[in-house]
Parts: C-alpha cells; structure tokens; sequence
C-alpha cells in the first residue's frame, strides 16, 4: 500500500497532473481495506474447496476469484465516495464501471492467487510439524512413590534429586527422603518431562534446582542445589547441565 502510494504520486506527477498525497492515500487505503474485508472470504473458500478433486476446486476458485474482485471493486468506490465526501469533494473516476473492473480484475487475480499460496503453504507446514506438544505442569503431576504398604504422592517440583539405592531409589527434596522400590530408567522416564537429567550413572537433579556447579580437575563436577546440598555428577553426564 505504501509503495503504491508513493509511486501513484511520483507517476502523476511526471504526467503533469499531480494528485493531493491524502487523495493517494485515500486511494491506496480503500483497496487495501476492502481486501481486509474479503479475506475471510477468500480463506473460506480455501478451506471449503481444499479437501474437493482438483477441477472443482480450480472450478470453485475462478468463479470465486472473480466474485471477489467484484466485490473488491464495489467496495473499494463506496470507500471512496465516503472518504472524499467527507472531505467536501466528489470521487468522479474517468472511466466507466466495466473498464475499471477489468482494470481491478488484472491485479486482483495477483492479489487472490497469493492469499491462496500462503493459506496452502501454512497448511502444508502445520501437518508436517503437527501440533506442538503439551508440557505436563509440575505442580498438577503427581508422582507415586511406595515402599511395601506406604504410598506417598510427591509434585516433580517437590523433588531435588534421586539416586539409586541398591533395588530402590531414594527421592530427596524439602520433605525429606523417601525411599522407593523403582528403577533408575523408570524414574527418570517419568521424571524427564519435568526437567530432570541425569548427571551420574546412579543419580538425577532437577535443574531447577541446582544453585551451581564446580568442575574437577578430573573432569567431574559438584552440584550445589538451592536447598544447600551437594551432589556429586560424572563427567560423562557433564553435557546435561550445561
């Protein structure tokens, strides 16, 4: 809209009929707005005839793209009138109805076939990526946690670290420590999609909850977590924390 703005005042100026640059503005504005008004039009229809056999939808969109410029046409002169009533002229264009039409109906059908492009091309890339996926909420999960006859529910946010105690694990956090016969591999799927990561063969931390690290000489490293405690990482897990 601004380029073309810009050039309509540059191109009737050079043709010695220089034009007001609110007039080129109003000019240039009202075909954008009516576009504004038909573009949920045109989106229904790319919508409506996608899933149909290729000449119905190129049948549906000829008929449609022309309608569309009509419309467009229509809309865009009673814009006009309006805005140059309002500013105490009249908007007498010099050619008649059907020349400005067919004038319209050359640059419509570049406007119509780019909406579709775009709305085609967007489609194509939301089924190739599918829709995002949804990150549980630490605070709404629960993790089950049962020794023998106990059972304690625990939020991921809740826990600190874990590490491996023989056939059990150990769960440590503000609460304490709970003891739980489950695996590693089965603690640490469950707890992965929490910001848990694994930074020793036999332990986890959630990395929120670490405060910071100190690297060995030996390449392996400490973790201060926010509680105050400190755990020992492996070097080999060095790339999770990092």
């Amino acid at each position: 809209m601004v380029v073309n703005a810009v050039s309509l005042i540059d191109q009737r100026r050079a043709l010695g009929r220089p034009i007001a640059a609110w007039q080129a503005w109003v000019l240039e504005g009202t075909s954008f707005a009516a576009w504004l008004m038909l573009l949920p039009v045109v989106l229904m229809l790319a919508i409506r005839l996608a899933p149909r056999p290729l000449w119905q939808a190129t049948l549906g969109h000829v008929v449609g793209c022309v309608a569309v410029s009509v419309a467009h046409t229509l809309l865009m002169a009673a814009l006009r009138i309006v805005a140059f009533d309002i500013s105490g002229l009249d908007y007498a264009p010099s050619e008649t109805l059907t020349t400005r039409l067919l004038f319209e109906a050359r640059k419509d059908v570049i406007t119509y076939i780019s909406i579709l492009a775009v709305f085609l091309l967007a489609r194509r890339l939301m089924a190739e990526t599918g829709p995002l996926p949804i990150r549980p909420s630490a605070e709404a999960a629960l993790i089950e946690v049962r020794d023998g006859s106990r059972m304690v529910m625990l939020r991921p946010d809740e826990i600190d670290w874990v590490n491996a105690a023989g056939n059990y694990i150990e769960l440590h956090g503000d609460f304490g420590t709970e003891l739980a016969r489950r695996t590693m591999a089965g603690i640490e799927a469950e707890l992965a999609h929490y910001g848990f990561v694994r930074v020793h063969r036999s332990r986890l931390v959630r990395r929120a909850a670490i405060a910071s690290t100190e690297t060995r000489q030996s390449g392996d490293f400490d973790i201060t977590l926010r509680s105050g405690a400190v755990i020992s990482g492996s070097r080999r897990f060095r790339q999770n924390i990092t």
